[in-house]
């Protein structure tokens, strides 16, 4: 397969999953470096996948290992750094804020702000990072600390209506 027919492949994949920018943001695992330097050294060996207790990294459409919070969240265990032997990953188990530069979002389709009664993510969130705040007629408001998120994605995995998203917040350095 050549380079055009991967570009119109991958095109028409994003398409079809409902990414029309054509642009898709794969989540790496904890304590990646940044994303040129990622693909550079990762050799896709799988060593992090088979690592990780939560099973949450996963391959991207390149193979390469990503994140996917649907069954569960990272308990930055750290074993996928440990048993990284390329580089791709890189820093002290111990330094949880290096490991990770991410942080929720959740957006207008979350049942709370609609209305209905649901806690789901607050109560699966060890941090405690997200509150609800109580609103007129009896609503509430789901808010983030963002001082106490760590992006772990606990309550993507929980939500019904697919209302989380994690994303970066700054770009990695190294």
């Amino acid at each position: 397969m050549n380079s055009a027919t991967s570009k119109i492949s991958n095109s028409r994949r994003n398409f079809l999953r409902g990414n029309i920018t054509d642009k898709v943001q794969n989540i790496r695992p904890p304590w990646s470096v940044n994303e040129p330097l990622f693909l550079e050294r990762c050799d896709q060996c799988d060593d992090c996948l088979d690592a990780c207790h939560e099973k949450i990294i996963t391959h991207d459409a390149d193979g390469y290992p990503c994140l996917n919070f649907s069954q569960s969240g990272c308990t930055f265990c750290a074993e996928c750094l440990e048993i990284c032997k390329t580089g791709a990953l890189q820093g002290l188990r111990s330094d949880i804020e290096q490991a990770w530069n991410h942080i929720i979002r959740i957006s207008d389709s979350c049942l709370s702000v609609r209305g209905v009664v649901c806690r789901s993510c607050g109560d699966h969130c060890d941090e405690r990072a997200i509150k609800f705040t109580l609103l007129t007629l009896g609503r509430t408001l789901p808010e983030i600390n963002t001082r106490s998120c760590t992006g772990c994605g606990q309550c993507i995995a929980v939500c019904p209506t697919n209302a989380i998203s994690i994303h970066e917040t700054i770009e990695r350095s190294l």
